[in-house]
Formats: C-alpha cells, structure tokens, sequence
C-alpha cells in the first residue's frame, strides 16, 4: 500500500510541476529587413513550385551587381561556391534561435566566414551564378533548417505572386 501511495504521489509532484514550470520561451524571431540598401525598389517573386517553395526572387532592371545587404544581425556561417549548379555563390547568415537566412546566385562576395554582420552589411553582389537564368537575388528564411514564409519588419511576404519591396526600416 505503501509504494502504491509513493507512486501516486511521484505522478501527483510530476503533473504539478508540469503545470507550473513554464516551457523554455520559443526564440523570437529577428525582425528581418528587405535585404538592399535604403529605398530602393525591388521586385520580389514567389510562386508555386520553387524550390524551397517559401523562397523570394528579387529584381529589378539592371541590378547585376547591385550591393546585397544583410537582413538582420548575425554571424557568416557560409559563403561558399558551387559553381553552376543551385545556388552558385551564396552566404548563408546565423541569426540565433535556429533562424538562418540565405542569399544566393551572388556575382561576388564581401563577407567571410565567421565574419558578424549588422543590418545593412553588405554581403554580396546581385548576380547570375548556379542555376540561375538571369540576375536576380534568390534570397531564404528558414527556422531550424526548414525554409519559412518571409517575413520583412514582422510583416508577411506576398504568397504567390509579384510584389514591390522597398527597405525603409532603419534608414
């Protein structure tokens, strides 16, 4: 009887303290800024079948070579090279709390690894490398390794189609 009455009271200690310790606070976002430099006009695509489905393609006439800012604070954790193929040159940025962004099909590099970068950092240059068609930006949010819809100072990208972005956050 006794044990049975431990064991009761062992399940009993275990709900309450479910019930009153919170969880861990899930990591807050970072508030991601459009990744060009103050009020410029972009034209930002996503569309059904892109791969990752929540990705943006970026552009504007003649932007090749147009300077490629970072969205948010962080630390370069790639920029790497894969020639003709995907994203060709790209830098991918940690933010913390799993939240990484990417910035692909660059025409050069302005960043190193391990490099913290601050809004508006320049990271790259606007190009046509990989598995690209054209110039343009191929730019990624993902949490945890899984792309996410984008989101630019807390407010939801357009899902599916074309849309003006325009930095005006921190200008």
């Amino acid at each position: 009887m006794r044990s049975r009455l431990a064991s009761l009271l062992s399940v009993g200690a275990v709900l309450v303290a479910a019930v009153l310790v919170p969880a861990a606070p899930a990591a807050a976002a970072p508030s991601f800024r459009v990744p060009f430099p103050c009020n410029q006009n972009w034209s930002g695509e996503t569309r059904t079948g892109h791969s990752p489905q929540y990705a943006i393609d970026f552009n504007r006439a003649d932007d090749h070579g147009d300077p490629v800012k970072a969205s948010a604070p962080g630390t370069v954790d790639v920029v790497a090279n894969l020639g003709d193929t995907s994203y060709g040159r790209y830098v991918r940025i940690n933010h913390g709390g799993g939240y990484t962004t990417y910035y692909a099909h660059l025409s050069g590099f302005n960043v190193s690894v391990g490099d913290s970068v601050g809004y508006g950092t320049t990271i790259g240059y606007v190009g046509n490398s990989g598995g690209s068609s054209g110039s343009h930006l191929h730019y990624e949010q993902r949490l945890n390794g899984s792309d996410i819809k984008v989101r630019f100072s807390g407010n939801l990208a357009l899902y599916f189609g074309t849309q003006n972005y325009v930095r005006t956050a921190g200008c």
